[in-house]
């Protein structure tokens, strides 16, 4: 690999690396915040009795139609059974298909984890940075992690080959986090959550409670 394709896998798996970073503090911060939302929704409606019974009525009117769905969806029987052979055949197809490509995954990986094994384990370096990296890379080999690997040798400065499929893989996985941490952002409970205006706060509340009784 090239010293200017060298720099700008390095530079996309930093991205990467920060996104993964930034999801996952907004992932754990969405999650305390919707737990905050709901008790604040609860008050709200305890203040406002007359809300609360269309709004108790609404839900439970929902819960009931998803009852039936489900119901009616059991009762529908099982898909004709030629077309399910015939999806189990494209499946075994794929099946083959990918255990050939795990197969080519994991010689390449083994490879990388080897040299960095080398330079990290604790039987050859006493370094807390590199037994740490040691610890990580044995579970990105152990869940045939690729991506994760190639960060580490950059870290270590081992040299690779990346292929282009693996360029696009990471380039997906960036964007897929992009869009949750978007998806995050656009929720009531992170809205509400970050918001310092009281008035604004109780607004969120109501858009929110008329959603739900539409």
């Amino acid at each position: 690999m090239n010293k200017l394709k060298s720099l700008e896998i390095k530079k996309l798996l930093k991205e990467l690396e920060f996104i993964e970073s930034d999801f996952e503090y907004r992932n754990l911060a969405v999650s305390e915040a919707d737990s905050l939302f709901i008790n604040s929704i609860s008050e709200f409606l305890n203040q406002h009795p007359e809300l609360k019974k269309i709004y108790d009525d609404k839900i439970t009117e929902k819960i009931n139609k998803t009852i039936e769905r489900i119901q009616k969806k059991s009762n529908d029987g099982i898909e004709n059974s030629e077309n399910q052979n015939v999806q189990d055949d494209i499946s075994h197809i794929e099946e083959i298909q990918k255990d050939d490509e795990d197969k080519t995954n994991i010689s390449q990986i083994k490879k990388l984890y080897r040299e960095i094994v080398k330079l990290t384990h604790p039987d050859k370096v006493k370094s807390n940075k590199y037994n740490e990296l040691y610890i990580k890379s044995s579970k990105y080999y152990e869940s045939g992690n690729k991506i994760g690997i190639y960060s580490i040798c950059n870290e270590l400065e081992i040299e690779y080959e990346i292929e282009e499929d693996d360029v696009v893989l990471i380039n997906e996985q960036i964007s897929n986090l992009k869009n949750k941490i978007n998806f995050i952002e656009s929720t009531f409970a992170w809205q509400w959550y970050n918001c310092e205006d009281e008035m604004f706060r109780n607004q969120i509340l109501l858009n929110f409670i008329k959603l739900k009784i539409k």
